[in-house]
């Protein structure tokens, strides 16, 4: 799981916000995976903007559209009126010039299970993920 345009976040609204989001985010989780009623499922937080869940397969759908429809619902508090009104952040621009147009965060999430994907060690476990992370653009 990663949060995209999370740098752009930080960059507009500071470190303090950002680490706010790295706090809500662990906490979405935790309220989604709780509610399953799973207790072998595992939440990690990978680093950065990263997050990892392990779970059984026949939960991971699920656990993916309350992740993504909550996250989208629930971080539009984190931004002003006026970002969240036009759906995006300018974030500034070094030179001083008219800054880039990012998007709100959203959650790209990959799913790998060993009856879709192949894999011998955690590093192709990893590549396996990102790819099907940078994948989901329906975030």
């Amino acid at each position: 799981i990663q949060i995209r345009n999370f740098d752009a976040f930080k960059d507009v609204y500071g470190f303090i916000a950002a680490n706010d989001i790295l706090r809500f985010t662990g906490k979405l989780l935790g309220e989604v995976i709780d509610a399953q009623n799973k207790v072998d499922d595992f939440i990690g937080h990978a680093g950065g903007s990263n997050f990892v869940v392990i779970t059984a397969e026949e939960s991971a759908g699920n656990i993916e559209q309350q992740l993504k429809a909550r996250f989208n619902d629930e971080s539009r508090s984190h931004y002003n009126f006026m970002d969240r009104e036009q759906g995006y952040v300018v974030v500034p621009n070094s030179d001083g010039k008219e800054g880039q147009k990012v998007p709100l965060m959203t959650l790209g999430i990959g799913v790998v299970s060993p009856s879709s994907h192949e894999f011998a060690d955690i590093r192709e476990l990893t590549e396996l993920a990102a790819d099907e992370r940078r994948k989901d653009i329906r975030a």
